[in-house]
């Protein structure tokens, strides 16, 4: 986890997405906002159930990566991590555990 701190917060801490998690923020990066509903339409088929979608979506604003609101019965939920964000979480981390904190060993790797 990298940790990130301000003057007025004491420390922001993001997780490494599971795979699952990961290809839910990646459909609610493209639609911004969205149901479950929504997010679960983006998928080819066979389609996950709506209720496996529905479980990781709450672990992910367990992970404070999305926030919902209320609308009607249902919710619509948002990201609060960018995706620029959690790519540059990804790039530290991958410089850092597997390239020894060398950027150009990663770019000679490409």
């Amino acid at each position: 986890m990298i940790g990130v701190t301000s003057r007025f917060k004491t420390t922001t801490r993001m997780e490494r997405l599971t795979p699952a998690e990961e290809q839910v923020m990646l459909r609610l990066w493209q639609l911004q906002k969205a149901s479950v509903k929504e997010i679960q339409e983006l998928y080819k088929d066979p389609k996950p159930a709506y209720n496996t979608t529905s479980t990781i979506v709450r672990i992910l604003e367990r992970k404070k990566f999305i926030k919902h609101r209320a609308v009607g019965r249902g919710y619509i939920y948002a990201p609060k991590v960018t995706r620029e964000k959690y790519r540059e979480y990804l790039l530290k981390h991958l410089i850092t555990n597997y390239y020894d904190n060398s950027k150009e060993g990663l770019v000679s790797d490409l």
